[in-house]
């Protein structure tokens, strides 16, 4: 079973979920990550990992886990769209979330 076990899939909601505070003018990124790394003991928080990897590749997975399992959780935030949309796929395009 934890063979089975996709981090990138978890990695996705915790960058969708950020995405959503951010587009709610609920928090900013730095806080996000802040709290995460804080509050969970996580290495980097889920707006410098998704810079990292490319807001593009975290679209693209969320997507595709929407595409397969319809839930809620993984119907990607209109932030996302828009960034990737603009281009701004995080450190690779010199713009995302920071």
């Amino acid at each position: 079973m934890l063979d089975e076990y996709d981090v990138d899939r978890s990695w996705a909601v915790a960058v969708n979920e950020a995405a959503w505070l951010i587009h709610d003018d609920a928090a900013n990124p730095v806080d996000i990550d802040t709290g995460m790394k804080l509050g969970t003991y996580w290495p980097s928080g889920p707006c410098e990992y998704a810079d990292r990897t490319g807001l593009d590749t975290m679209l693209n997975k969320l997507r595709e886990l929407h595409a397969k399992y319809g839930m809620e959780m993984y119907k990607p935030c209109p932030l996302l769209e828009d960034h990737v949309g603009k281009g701004w796929t995080g450190k690779k395009a010199g713009k995302g979330f920071y």
